[in-house]
């Protein structure tokens, strides 16, 4: 069963919008100290596809906090996924939620809008397309059968969307890129401050590539760059091993461990698996209900390679389920057009942390790139150039999803820009903890957004572990 969903423009009998149409209403809410204030919230009116003359036209959601005495340019808050919004968790729900990074410090010191993005936007259009089905329950699949199963799923998808109005030609960065530009023409601002995290700083990285003469200074934190969409392998394992080594000093974890720690403890599982992959059976059945090979390494569970070590299978009796559908029809489109250059494609492929960690993150994805109806930006838009736009970077050493890597590699290319690394932190380098424990390294950061002065940012900043794994509890 599937749920295909486009969330209606207008009601019946409504003037159809038009490209440019802004829609608007003003709304109030309540400040930390109980202090009333307006903002705006509302719908800007867009064509699906700009290359097609008689492309229909979709609304995108976004919301803007005016501040009344700040004179710098307005900060557009940039969600990443693709597929996420920050429209649920702004004013009034901004501090009951911790809001979107940074925005509850600056809240009424300057302008602040929110954008949704295409397809994905409760205000605006809604591209739904997922699967609700059990999966395909294999002991022996394999990510060959993810992949021919992802292609399956793409091509149904793309037939299907073929016999709508709906343009997904439309859905890519460049077309996110111009939604931003005219936004900001509709809202009268000559220069923005761009705030990205995840895809919202590539997002960032598209318009800086675009329209540099627009932004006047951004702050990125999960730092995934044009041509980084599908991260290397090693870069990622790299993170592990950092978080491998605060396993090895865990008192929980000593009884556990082999004398060579984590990374042996894995380098020996991994050689099991690829000599002999472990049949799984059930009390009474004689075929296995799973079989583990080296795709099934779990590089993200130290237990569970402890487990596996150790020959603890108990967690592994559960029959496999094969579940390869993306939580946002979004995601696929602007991962497949974004793409990679051939240069890259082949470190991906032939990068030797695979054997740890497979090729899943981008082989389903790179089988269906020409499956998918969204263009390719093509290298020129992908390789980095020099820019001058004075940019921040904070990246967490432990980030699995946009390895620190990622910013070392862009860095260079701004050399008015300057580097964070933020050590144990994930992902989300600016979580709650890390303000309780770095406030003031959070305040300069607010002070970078609404002056630009970089003077005082530190290199580093050192934080709790943002994850605490289980230890083991079995018998040795």
């Amino acid at each position: 069963m599937f749920l295909f969903l486009l969330a209606p423009l207008f009601c019946l009998g409504e003037k159809l919008p038009r490209v440019g149409d802004l829609k608007t209403e003003v709304l109030s809410y309540k400040s930390a100290s109980g202090e009333t204030a307006e903002y705006q919230t509302g719908t800007f009116y867009v064509k699906e596809n700009r290359k097609n003359q008689n492309s229909r036209v979709i609304g995108i959601g976004f919301s803007r906090f005016p501040s009344t005495n700040s004179k710098a340019p307005p900060i557009f808050f940039l969600p990443g996924g693709p597929g996420s919004s920050f429209l649920d968790s702004v004013p009034p729900r901004l501090h009951r939620s911790g809001g979107p990074l940074l925005a509850e410090e600056l809240l009424g010191r300057c302008d602040l809008v929110f954008v949704d993005q295409r397809g994905y936007s409760k205000r605006g259009s809604m591209l739904d397309d997922r699967a609700f089905e059990q999966g395909v329950v294999r002991p022996d699949a394999t990510l060959e059968d993810r992949v021919v199963e992802f292609k399956r799923f793409s091509r149904e998808v793309v037939e299907r969307y073929g016999k709508t109005d709906v343009d997904l030609r439309g859905y890519s960065v460049l077309e996110c890129v111009e939604d931003v530009n005219e936004l900001r023409q509709l809202l009268g601002y000559e220069k923005i401050i761009l705030r990205g995290q995840s895809f919202g700083s590539q997002w960032s990285f598209g318009l800086m590539r675009k329209y540099p003469e627009t932004v006047e200074r951004a702050l990125l934190t999960g730092i995934e760059p044009l041509n980084n969409g599908y991260d290397m392998p090693s870069h990622v394992f790299n993170a592990i091993r950092r978080i491998w080594k605060s396993i090895d000093e865990d008192p929980r974890f000593k009884p556990y461990l082999p004398p060579g720690g984590m990374e042996f403890a894995a380098e020996t599982v991994i050689k099991r698996l690829e000599t002999d992959p472990i049949k799984i059976y059930s009390k009474g059945k004689p075929k296995p209900v799973r079989i583990i090979v080296p795709d099934d390494f779990p590089w993200r569970d130290p237990t569970a390679i402890l487990e596996l070590y150790h020959g603890q299978l108990k967690r592994w009796e559960s029959p496999r389920t094969l579940r390869v559908l993306p939580r946002t029809l979004l995601q696929p489109l602007i991962d497949s057009s974004l793409g990679t250059t051939e240069k890259r494609r082949w470190k991906l492929w032939n990068d030797p942390a695979t054997r740890y960690l497979s090729r899943s993150n981008f082989a389903p994805l790179l089988a269906t790139a020409e499956i998918w109806p969204s263009p390719d930006v093509g290298d020129d838009f992908r390789i980095p150039v020099r820019c001058e736009v004075p940019v921040v970077f904070v990246n967490g050493d432990w980030d699995t999803k946009t390895p620190v890597e990622n910013m070392y590699e862009i860095a260079p290319y701004f050399p008015n820009g300057r580097q964070v690394v933020v050590h144990r932190a994930g992902h989300g380098t600016m979580k709650l903890s890390t303000k309780e424990q770095h406030p003031e390294f959070i305040e300069r950061l607010v002070k970078f957004l609404k002056t630009g002065q970089i003077r005082g940012l530190p290199a580093s900043v050192t934080v709790r572990p943002y994850q605490t794994f289980r230890s083991p509890d079995f018998d040795l």
